[in-house]
């Protein structure tokens, strides 16, 4: 080895061979080779031969998703919108960490600021090329054609300039915290400017809303339609283009256009890099930072000590405590409860989306029944999206305890009361958030109560839909949990959150849930359907809530025997075969 460059390459190259190895040490056991090969056929299907079949035939949902005319600036609108968390709300801190191996060897060799922040996006290389692959997949279905690596590119330069973009916001946001007025001043610049972004788009809309609610009775196409014209004024236009410009080659249809747009997409991409290069000063210290914070969330994970946090002024606050009598059970899950609203995050994103709700369920009410209409249509299926995407990302149960086996195995408990003790706090809390989504039809109920044919069916439905959320949320939360108990060393464990970069493995993630959860719903819901169809004569639109009471009463029953093998499966599994946090 002749440089620090080459000595971090062995670390890397050794510390992926040496996971790559233990990993398959576990294909010896029976049940990690039934999930490989089961694996590997799901691989198969969604990536190769469905892709194919949906080419063949004619019928591919991505290619024409991309091909439509309003796809590029709502993509343009939704993504900027989705980066405004990194500047509005707590800081994405996971961006600027490193492995313990790493500040040993890189914060004490030779090495600039400049070659840390090269060696952490180098590092994050593998996700994104894991994520090309995948969505270059998905988006053409012949990773092999010309146009599959024209799109491969395009996406390359997305996820690459978004790992920049949230490792920029994360220095910035730390090194406000960090030097307080200073820091502050030279963060003001670029939160003041992502805030005008998002006020000119803002604007666009709000400009133009007579002709969105116009077109309201026209149809959706025609919404969306107005939607994109007002995205296409001068201002929101302007404010959006270095979006529209980094997504536009993804989106191109031949390489003629390919060709024309992507120096403004590589534009954007360097602008970035060049924009992260200058805040190198402020790298080292904030991720030192971050690999502490991390540090002691897994050591917090393997002991007795999660219960306290360090708030940035450095005084330590206690979550609240329970009695020292009574079910432990209980206890494990007012444990994950605490963990998940501790701070402000969760509580104050729960208060501003409720009152968002209802304020915008009031002005679409008032602005036409159409508009309410299709505003109340987009709750449901942003609900919908809830159900699915929301236990991934809310962690707070064995995926975030397993790393602390030896403990949890000491308490006097049952395996199966712990495994249901961990489900029960976040399927509680998700419940929760979906709950809020039913602001927007009793906000609509009161303000005009005309917008619903049959008044009286709308509590039973309320009624029904209240009950067979957290039904549903259990279900998803026991396959994640399940997952994570069966095959902890291969699924990701721990509570850090992960960037743009792996929306494809994600995506994948979700779609084999989706399909087990649709497996499990096949009774309970034909059961629903039944009540429903002998009962409506008999009780009316009551029928609605006993067909929810006795559907969500068989899922219940039918995750119950799960609830009791995963218990057995928690006492037999050894501390040696839980991986660390990843």
């Amino acid at each position: 080895m002749t440089g620090p460059a080459s000595a971090l390459r062995y670390l890397w190259v050794r510390s992926a061979s040496n996971r790559l190895k233990s990993q398959l040490k576990r294909v010896r056991n029976p049940r990690y080779a039934l999930a490989m090969l089961v694996g590997l056929l799901y691989m198969y299907w969604i990536l190769i031969y469905n892709p194919r079949a949906s080419s063949e035939s004619g019928v591919n949902p991505f290619a024409d998703l991309l091909s439509s005319n309003f796809a590029l600036p709502l993509a343009s609108a939704l993504l900027l919108f989705a980066l405004a968390r990194w500047w509005l709300f707590k800081g994405d801190k996971s961006a600027l960490a490193f492995s313990p191996a790493e500040v040993q060897f890189l914060f004490s060799a030779p090495i600039s600021r400049r070659g840390l922040v090269h060696a952490k996006l180098l590092r994050s290389q593998v996700a994104i090329l894991i994520n090309i692959v995948i969505w270059t997949v998905l988006l053409r279905g012949n990773a092999a054609s010309a146009h599959g690596w024209q799109r491969g590119i395009a996406l390359w330069l997305v996820f690459s300039t978004l790992a920049l973009h949230r490792l920029g916001a994360a220095i910035v946001r730390a090194n406000a915290l960090e030097h307080e007025r200073a820091g502050q001043r030279r963060s003001l610049v670029p939160a003041v400017v992502f805030v005008l972004m998002l006020s000119a788009v803002a604007f666009g809309v709000i400009s133009q809303w007579p002709a969105i609610s116009a077109a309201t009775q026209l149809g959706t196409k025609a919404v969306l339609n107005a939607v994109v014209n007002s995205l296409s004024q001068p201002l929101p236009s302007f404010a959006l283009w270095p979006v529209r410009a980094l997504l536009r080659p993804v989106f191109a249809q031949n390489v003629a256009t390919w060709l024309q747009v992507l120096p403004f997409s590589a534009l954007v991409f360097a602008l970035h890099y060049l924009w992260v290069l200058r805040l190198d000063a402020s790298f080292e210290e904030a991720a030192l930072e971050a690999t502490q914070t991390r540090a002691e969330l897994v050591r917090n994970v393997r002991t007795a000590g999660g219960v306290r946090k360090r708030n940035t002024k450095g005084k330590i606050s206690r979550v609240p405590a329970l009695s020292a009598t009574g079910r432990p059970e209980i206890a494990i899950t007012w444990k994950n409860i605490a963990a998940a609203m501790r701070g402000t995050a969760w509580r104050l994103q729960t208060i501003l989306f409720t009152v968002m709700l209802a304020v915008f369920a009031v002005f679409t009410s008032l602005q036409s029944e159409k508009l309410a209409e299709v505003f109340l249509g987009l709750c449901a299926a942003w609900g919908a999206m809830l159900v699915l995407i929301g236990p991934a990302g809310m962690r707070f149960d064995l995926r975030q305890d397993l790393p602390r086996l030896a403990i949890l195995k000491a308490y006097p408990i049952s395996g199966a009361k712990i495994v249901a003790a961990e489900i029960a706090g976040v399927t509680i809390l998700h419940s929760i958030s979906i709950w809020i989504l039913m602001v927007v039809p009793i906000t609509l109920f009161v303000v005009n109560p005309s917008l619903f044919d049959d008044k009286l069916q709308l509590p039973f439905i309320l009624g029904g839909i209240a009950l067979a959320i957290p039904a549903i949320n259990a279900l998803m939360f026991t396959l994640h949990n399940g997952a994570a108990l069966l095959f902890p060393s291969w699924v990701r464990l721990g509570t850090e959150r992960r960037g743009f970069e792996t929306m494809g493995q994600g995506l994948l993630t979700m779609l084999a849930t989706s399909l087990a959860a649709a497996v499990a719903l096949v009774f309970p819901v034909g059961l629903a359907v039944l009540i429903l169809w002998l009962g409506s004569t008999a009780f009316g639109p009551a029928s609605i809530l006993v067909a929810a009471i006795f559907g969500a009463g068989l899922l219940f029953a039918e995750l119950w025997p799960v609830i009791f093998w995963l218990g057995s499966v928690f006492e037999k599994t050894e501390v040696t075969d839980v991986g660390l946090p990843q």
